[in-house]
């Protein structure tokens, strides 16, 4: 992906990866903007894409499956134990 002067970018996920200026780690954030030719974005394109080519909307999210409860309700009765 050739990236332009001037445009900004954005993390794709959350990776730690080292600075190639002073090789510390670092995490860029999904939630920030970075200048195309960032020293960190030219290092690794991969983890990074243009404004223009993020979708517009975000994917939706799954319903999880339905929880237990551990514990009754007030007033709910539920079996104990079989004598034997």
């Amino acid at each position: 992906m050739t990236q332009q002067t001037g445009k900004t970018v954005r993390a794709n996920q959350a990776a730690a990866v080292r600075h190639p200026e002073h090789g510390g780690f670092v995490t860029p954030s999904p939630a920030e903007s970075y200048p195309a030719d960032d020293p960190l974005v030219r290092a690794y394109p991969w983890l990074f894409s243009s404004e223009d080519d993020r979708p517009e909307a975000e994917p939706a999210l799954r319903e999880s499956a339905p929880i237990e409860r551990a514990t009754r309700a007030p007033g709910e009765r539920r079996p104990g134990r079989r004598p034997r």
